[in-house]
């Protein structure tokens, strides 16, 4: 049975067990079962991570500093250029 994920889990957090979960799948060592557990905890742990990421986009999206005192909306794609 997969573990229950805290509703208030950090990105960093998550981020760390996703990359346990597939240190564990790549170690070859779990049965079929216990990687079909793992494997479905870490989409979720994924799905997390993914959300809150995109979070953080639509913020950096909102407010973007010109200069001290101003501040003007670009989108995150006029950012990554």
């Amino acid at each position: 049975m997969a573990k229950k994920i805290a509703k208030n889990i950090k990105f960093e957090e998550a981020l760390t067990e996703l990359e346990e979960q597939v240190r564990l799948l790549e170690s070859g060592e779990l049965s079929l079962e216990q990687s079909l557990d793992v494997f479905k905890y870490g989409i979720e742990l994924s799905k997390i991570c993914m959300s809150k990421l995109d979070t953080v986009k639509q913020e950096v999206e909102k407010i973007v500093a010109v200069n001290d005192d101003e501040y003007k909306l670009e989108t995150f794609h006029d950012l990554e250029a």
